[in-house]
């Protein structure tokens, strides 16, 4: 027997990756200049390419308000290449409303032509991108607050003692310590590859409000969306308030299976004693995306898209999987208390059978949430997190090494963009259009989005 597919989760929730403060903060208006205006003075300014060497050549551009944002951002892509004798450099980029949502620079043969020579380790070289694109931010009328508090954080930074050939690093720099240091709103995290400056408050990351900086796989990618999103609302629940709310739901959830025949019966799960919880502040538009798509329900309130609201994403494990559904995954707002989602959870195509030795045994009251220290887990194996929006747009455009030319920039680029971006776990971070959010890569754990 086997979960219907009407019903079973078939694609990975991956998130925007791409937040704010706990004081309502006022977002700034969309700048006037284009992607067009700003991408060669980012080239040249910030990364230091000498851009009197190079032709542009395959050049794309493509400009809309998607839905998805309530038509009311700015979304621009571009790309092109750029070609000098053997050299050659793939580039695209996507702003929205006037901020980085991404920039790729990818080598595709030969070296690059810097006008200034970058250094030869990460750590320096993010300081000296940072220390050039807030002079950059400054003339394009962009916040830089969150940049002195990067170049700030940045002194608590370790460079590698040596290179990691396996890393890729662009122009075989050498890496990051692994890290991480919080101070006031900003958490910094390095990682081999790069660094990202993070939003947090009240305990909260939002990755979707970030500043990153990566060399890794033989591409630098820079993504700024620190003044893109505000905070909507902090939630008014509790874990334990947003447990019970949820608990409730996936016990009254009817769990239906089809059979060999085709034919659909309803099946009442033994639950073990194991759930994981998880509190994202995710954009209040981000599922909007389809007309046709309404698996989550964005309740009563209202929701400005490029704010970020609470949400409480929980699974209720079942005792064995069944069919390949290891259990009910639950999102209650933290904002109206509402229950934002509602599926199975588990893996296409998985066993039946115990989906995890240790905790298999029957619950002992009606309430999954005796042991709460025990139970919360969201970073178990049977739960593996997608990559964040802007981490998986690196991972999609930039990641193939074998490829030749970045394509021109199309509405269907732009919209993959989005795609790579909804929730899991750990959802809806830009963390890495990249990374940032970044992308995503499809997870093995998924959920399906339900049909009106």
């Amino acid at each position: 027997m086997k979960v219907s597919k009407e019903k079973m989760s078939a694609a990975a929730m991956v998130l925007l990756i791409l937040a704010v403060s706990m004081v309502q903060i006022s977002r700034a208006d969309p700048v006037d200049f284009t992607v067009k205006d700003m991408m060669p003075a980012f080239l040249s300014e910030v990364v230091g390419l000498d851009l009197t060497k190079y032709n542009i050549t395959k050049e794309g551009y493509s400009v809309s308000y998607p839905s998805y944002y309530g038509g009311l951002v700015k979304d621009e892509v571009i790309s092109f290449t750029l070609e000098y004798n053997s050299s050659k450099i793939g580039v695209m980029g996507i702003l929205d409303n006037g901020f980085i949502y991404g920039i790729i620079i990818r080598p595709i043969n030969g070296s690059i032509m810097y006008a200034r020579q970058p250094s030869t380790n990460a750590l320096d070289e993010s300081r000296n991108i940072l220390q050039r694109y807030k002079i950059f931010a400054e003339n394009y009328g962009l916040g830089t607050s969150h940049i002195d508090s990067a170049l700030t954080l940045l002194n608590n930074a370790t460079r590698a003692s040596s290179a990691s050939a396996d890393l890729h690093l662009l122009n075989n720099i050498t890496g990051f310590v692994p890290s991480v240091t919080t101070a006031g709103n900003t958490k910094q995290e390095t990682t081999q590859k790069g660094v990202s400056w993070i939003y947090t408050d009240r305990g909260v990351d939002m990755p979707n409000k970030c500043l990153k900086i990566s060399f890794g796989n033989n591409i630098l990618f820079f993504a700024d969306t620190w003044n893109l999103f505000t905070v909507g609302c902090f939630s008014v629940i509790s874990e334990d308030e947003a447990k019970s709310i949820g608990w409730d739901a996936a016990k009254n959830f009817d769990l239906i299976l089809v059979d060999e025949n085709g034919t659909l019966f309803s099946v009442n799960p033994e639950w073990s004693n194991r759930a994981s919880v998880t509190l994202s502040m995710i954009p209040g538009e981000i599922y909007n995306r389809d007309p046709d798509d309404h698996f989550v329900n964005p309740g009563n309130a209202t929701r400005d898209p490029l704010a970020l609201y609470p949400q409480w994403q929980m699974v209720f494990y079942f005792n064995k999987s069944i069919g390949g559904a290891v259990g009910i995954q639950v999102g209650v707002w933290g904002d109206t208390t509402e229950i934002a989602y509602i599926s199975e959870y588990g893996y296409m195509d998985a066993p039946a059978g115990n989906n995890d030795a240790t905790t298999s045994t029957d619950p002992s009251s009606d309430d999954p949430e005796e042991n709460t220290s025990e139970q919360t887990d969201s970073s178990s194996d049977a739960d593996p997190q997608p990559e964040s929006g802007l981490d998986g747009l690196l991972e999609g455009l930039g990641g193939n090494s074998t490829a030749q030319t970045l394509p021109p920039a199309t509405q269907s680029e732009n919209t993959a963009k989005l795609e790579s971006s909804n929730p899991s776990s750990n959802i809806y971070v830009i963390t890495g259009i990249a990374a940032t959010a970044i992308a995503i890569v499809v997870a093995a754990v998924a959920l399906k989005k339900r049909r009106k």
